[in-house]
């Protein structure tokens, strides 16, 4: 598998075999999409396109307004989206098919009322064929806007049972108008797809049960995986989580969850969970600002669950560069059962409030080695960050595995690595290296195990 966290954010196309860059993609837009709106528009010909392009819009593009689609919003585009998407996906096709077109969202609002609307929902498993290849385009985000209200409730905006892999969104706002709807159930098996999905420039917002779940049916290893969020905005509220990581935790087959990457997002939700984890996974989270809204309310960014029995699998957190704002003494950065792999934070900073009354007596870093083998935790460090509040580990015996590590950290509330690195049990492995706390410097201090 590729890892896509170290690419550069280059100006164009990155190394041979890797993703396009940002102004490759927006070149793309420029050329396929933007040549498409103009013509749709009347104010660009054909005859605009690339000298070393032979064919025409119409031969690689797929226009929703050309579909009936009301861009205004005021009638639902519902048939419009089905009839545009079946023209993407030429009919019924093969196992290996790769759509030739892409899915035009010009600049305006449109309406969806019925679930399965911007994909149709052919099941893999019934269907053997694989889709490798689907790119769904906007103008921009809150230029190019989606709007779900179902009629019903509990209802998936968009489902991918084993059907559609190598799929992208870009330049889309999704607004969401039911607490009890979920935006995409990603439904995987071994052999079948859901590899390889990338958001650029995409925007959720409104009120939602859940984003985006992945899951896998019963009794076989499921491959949900390598995807991506790139510059998106996740904003709204959600009853269960953003980006759930295990729909049915039971399943202890499910030992396939790799390989996730945000980068420079910008998260900013009312309340819930951002990511719940129930299965492990390779998380990557660069840069951009993570921000509880509601003081009121309870809220985690990272909820990572760990369920018995299941397939082991890897366990690994990831998060270098992001500012982190908790506005309540309820919100957490993270609350981790994980009784193995490794959480890291590098240079990470929560401490916009610092200053407020609530901040002494807040925890937003929990860990609690106990959940599943009580001996056993992650190993945790932070490097090179600016806390608040203090962290709490609870422990149910001796560690014999899993270790607190903090190294050139400053503690905004608290004076001692006693005070910053709270535990309820047996004292857990930890250590303090070039540490301040408020205005002062906290002494090296290794807990010996």
């Amino acid at each position: 598998m590729t890892t896509h966290a170290d690419r550069q954010h280059d100006g164009g196309i990155e190394d041979a075999g890797r993703r396009p860059g940002r102004r490759a993609l927006l070149a793309g837009m420029t050329g396929a999409g933007a040549l498409a709106g103009g013509i749709a528009l009347g104010t660009r010909t054909a005859s605009a396109a690339p000298a070393a392009v032979t064919a025409g819009p119409a031969d690689y593009v797929v226009d929703v307004i050309a579909n009936g689609a009301d861009a205004t919003g005021r009638t639902p585009s519902d048939d419009a989206f089905r009839k545009a998407a079946l023209q993407l996906l030429g009919g019924a096709p093969k196992t290996g098919y790769s759509p030739k077109k892409v899915l035009l969202v010009p600049p305006g609002t449109y309406l969806l009322t019925q679930p399965d609307s911007l994909l149709p929902i052919t099941h893999g498993t019934d269907n053997p064929g694989v889709i490798d290849g689907i790119s769904i385009s906007g103008y921009g985000k809150r230029l190019s806007r989606i709007v779900y209200a179902p009629t019903t409730p509990n209802t998936v905006f968009w489902t991918n049972d084993d059907r559609y892999k190598n799929i992208r969104f870009s330049g889309l706002t999704f607004e969401g108008r039911d607490a009890t709807a979920t935006f995409n159930l990603a439904l995987s098996s071994k052999g079948k797809g859901v590899q390889d999905t990338w958001y650029t420039d995409v925007e959720w917002h409104g009120t939602w049960k859940a984003g985006i779940v992945l899951d896998g049916p019963a009794g076989t290893s499921n491959l949900n995986s390598e995807m991506g969020w790139d510059h998106c905005q996740i904003s709204g509220s959600y009853a269960d989580a953003f980006l759930v990581m295990g729909g049915k935790p039971a399943e202890g087959q499910q030992d396939q969850f790799l390989n996730y990457w945000f980068r420079d997002c910008k998260v900013e939700f009312q309340s819930g969970i951002f990511v719940r984890n129930e299965r492990g996974g390779s998380m990557n989270f660069i840069g951009g600002s993570y921000i509880l809204v509601d003081e009121e309310s309870t809220g985690t960014f990272f909820k990572l669950n760990a369920n018995s029995p299941r397939n082991d699998s890897v366990m690994r957190l990831y998060a270098q560069g992001i500012r982190f704002e908790v506005r309540g003494k309820d919100h957490k950065v993270i609350d981790s059962a994980w009784y193995k792999g490794t959480i890291t934070f590098v240079s990470c900073d929560d401490t916009a409030n610092s200053f407020k009354p609530f901040a002494p007596g807040a925890t937003p870093h929990v860990y609690r080695f106990n959940a599943v083998n009580p001996s056993r935790g992650p190993m945790i460090r932070y490097q090179d960050c600016a806390l608040l509040g203090s962290h709490h580990v609870t422990t149910a015996t001796v560690t014999t595995a899993g270790k607190v590590l903090y190294d050139g950290c400053r503690f905004a509330d608290m004076t001692t690595a006693a005070t910053a690195l709270r535990w309820t049990g047996p004292t857990p492995w930890y250590e303090f290296r070039d540490c301040l706390g408020e205005g002062v410097r906290i002494p090296d201090v290794k807990a010996a195990q």
